[in-house]
């Protein structure tokens, strides 16, 4: 039989609109005409109340290209009614009435728009009898957001005596991964490029396994858990799946192969060791075109995933009035400045500042927040310091207005006890510094150093006209984190503020960054990097 025409049961559902929900009653038996002093204007098909009195936009659809136009309609007609009518958002939602074949078509599209849109929207297939009048509707269970891979903290090293043991050890891992469902693993080869003889397996093998998809995981996998790891307790088959490839690789019989514990952090840390080097990245799954990612892509995954754990570097831009895209570049500036109190409070209040002066425009951050200054000192003096310490580099450019910059610096007060000292105080000695480096509580020291040599972090912003170079006649500002929050004292508003906050962050009237202060104390660097280095180059 022929589904009646559109009009026809548009003219029949009106009538028993009970069919879809309970409840459901009609604003009017007729099309519901809503014009617009913008130009758009359209009728909605069926315009109803539901039982909590909310309004409901019904849209019916009988043509199995019309996803696009469906979506049109709801998106126009939801708007329309806030506008002519003088609604409130969170008192409209939409509804899309459809035959059962139409779905086909319309499910994909449907789904990702209501993830997505404000407003709730759902799906009915409307169900005919013999004569090809309504007798029933269904609710269409909606496509959940799609698997989305990434890598989870669950890392872990493995060390080989040759290149071609670790493709030898690459192969089976690949082969375990296969069997427990197709797993996505990244993995990064390092190279110790020291000459040291006594080194057994200088081929790394860094690991990550990325999010278990359990709906086509093994069943085998998913059975039980014992592990004691501290990101188990939370992924619980991923700890799993690494277990497997560890008591694989281990019954393998490769000669000299070893393998330890790994977390995010540790592939930065090796990056960062001049006796390391990555050679490369290679991947299992959704991750097995690495050709399709860029290498820092690669690395920021391994370091530190994006979603979810610290980024140690990050560099990305968002416009303001990009909402979805706005939301994400909060929450990874955010992650990038975890652990570091004062920097992500300061960048935090600048951007909630900046972003309704941009509109429209842009604003970008470069952030490399390492969280500890010792270790910059061990493998960057005194040819490397410079990459070594932190930075935040900001830039906020409008359409038309004023553009702002801003800078992260760790800055000296000229006051503190000497580095050596201060080094020795906090971390006991080397042994101590390697123990904090694989409990991943770094940071922590790293707070307590700084304290003590009187070096705090704080932002510096100039103000001037956008797609200009900076000049002496812009305003400058200080940002600086108290107590009660963070505070801004600006060299146009009020002078006197700036003038006493600089000399709060100043040592000798001059703003002395975390390099300078390193240059100005070279002699207590070279003592601190002699005293730590060797023992931490041996381990790692």
């Amino acid at each position: 039989m022929r589904p009646p025409l559109e009009n026809v049961l548009r003219n029949a559902l009106v009538r028993n609109l009970e069919l879809i929900e309970p409840g459901l009653r009609p604003v009017q038996l007729e099309e519901y005409p809503l014009p617009n002093a913008h130009g758009t204007r359209g009728s909605i098909d069926i315009l109803a109340r539901d039982r909590h009195q909310m309004w409901v936009v019904i849209e019916l659809k009988r043509s199995r290209s019309s996803a696009r136009q469906a979506l049109h309609e709801v998106n126009k007609y939801t708007e329309l009614l806030c506008r002519e009518k003088n609604l409130a958002p969170d008192r409209i939602r939409a509804v899309i009435v459809a035959m059962p074949d139409d779905w086909d078509e319309l499910l994909v599209a449907v789904s990702h728009a209501a993830r997505d849109w404000s407003h709730d929207l759902r799906g009915y297939r409307l169900l005919l009898d013999g004569s090809g009048d309504p007798a029933g509707a269904e609710r269409v269970e909606l496509l959940p957001r799609a698997f989305e891979p990434r890598v989870t903290p669950i890392h872990n090293l493995f060390f080989f005596t040759s290149e071609e043991q670790r493709d030898q050890g690459w192969k089976i891992i690949s082969k375990v991964a296969d069997g427990l469902g197709k797993l996505d693993l990244l993995a990064a080869d390092l190279d110790r490029v020291a000459e040291k003889h006594y080194i057994p397996a200088p081929f790394g093998l860094y690991l990550a396994v990325g999010r278990v998809n359990q709906e086509i995981a093994s069943a085998g996998l998913l059975d039980s858990y014992e592990g004691p790891e501290p990101f188990a307790a939370e992924y619980q088959a991923e700890y799993l799946a690494l277990c497997a490839i560890c008591n694989r690789l281990a019954h393998s019989e490769m000669r000299g192969m070893n393998m330890e514990s790994a977390q995010p952090g540790l592939l930065k840390n090796l990056a960062d060791n001049p006796n390391w080097a990555i050679r490369g990245f290679r991947g299992t799954g959704a991750y097995d075109d690495t050709a399709a990612f860029e290498q820092q892509d690669l690395f920021r995954f391994l370091a530190g995933d994006e979603r979810g754990d610290s980024q140690v570097l990050y560099t990305g831009t968002a416009s303001p009035q990009v909402t979805s895209r706005w939301k994400a570049f909060r929450q990874e500036i955010r992650q990038s400045l975890a652990g570091n109190h004062e920097w992500e409070s300061l960048v935090e209040s600048w951007l909630d500042e900046v972003s309704p002066k941009v509109g429209d425009g842009d604003i970008g951050l470069h952030v490399y927040n390492p969280c500890d200054l010792l270790q910059a000192v061990i493998h960057g003096w005194p040819d490397r310091m410079e990459e070594l310490l932190p930075m935040v580099i900001g830039e906020a450019v409008p359409r038309h207005g004023l553009r702002s910059s801003v800078r992260g610096a760790l800055c000296w007060n000229g006051r503190g006890m000497s580095l050596p000292d201060a080094v020795r105080l906090v971390y006991r000695d080397p042994l101590f510094l390697m123990s904090n480096i694989y409990a991943g509580t770094v940071w922590e020291r790293d707070r307590e150093l700084l304290d003590l040599l009187g070096l705090h972090y704080v932002l510096l912003e100039s103000i001037g006209p956008a797609w200009s170079e900076a000049s002496e006649s812009d305003e400058h500002r200080i940002w600086v984190q108290h107590e009660q929050g963070a505070r801004v004292y600006s060299s146009a508003s009020n002078p006197r503020e700036y003038r006493q906050a600089f000399a709060t962050i100043a040592a000798d009237g001059e703003i002395v960054s975390v390099g300078q202060y390193i240059a100005r104390h070279s002699h207590e660097a070279e003592i601190v990097a002699r005293e730590y280095r060797a023992f931490v180059n041996a381990v790692q």
